[in-house]
């Protein structure tokens, strides 16, 4: 892996399995969590993002406090940075947003990984394939691989 792939974009997807055991995906979702606390990675979320976990958590679990509650926990990550949606930052989400036929939320974690050259982490098959070919999205098992052969 290159310098500029110690830098990570986590989609919702990835918080939202890690706090449910029985979605597809935990175990991997929770190991790279993990694996991404270390002082030499960076992740970063953008600010929709504990909206878009608490809101997946509270129609799953019918528990509005304990899902408001764990997405402001992944909010201050070890690691984290919490990127604001602004302008820029909008306004690169809704060119590619409409390049590549991405819907709104994913075009934003998509323009995050762009902006900061890093690696998106994302569950989301669309949000997967349809990102830029210039950009590294990859889903967790296949970050965990990676990280797992530096």
């Amino acid at each position: 892996m290159s310098s500029l792939s110690r830098h990570f974009v986590l989609d919702a997807s990835v918080f939202v399995a890690d706090a449910r055991p029985s979605e597809p995906g935990h175990a991997d979702a929770n190991a790279l969590l993990i694996a991404l606390a270390g002082p030499e990675l960076m992740l970063y979320i953008p600010n929709i993002a504990q909206t878009e976990i608490a809101s997946a958590l509270a129609r799953a679990l019918d528990d509005a406090d304990l899902a408001l509650e764990t997405a402001t926990m992944y909010r201050s990550w070890p690691g984290a940075q919490v990127e604001v949606v602004d302008e820029t930052l909008g306004d690169l989400a809704a060119r590619l947003a409409a390049e590549h036929r991405l819907r709104g939320c994913d075009a934003i974690y998509v323009a995050l990984a762009q902006a900061r050259d890093a690696v998106l982490v994302s569950f989301d098959r669309e949000q997967l394939e349809r990102s830029p070919a210039d950009l590294v999205a990859r889903t967790p098992g296949e970050v965990l691989a990676d990280l797992a052969a530096t």
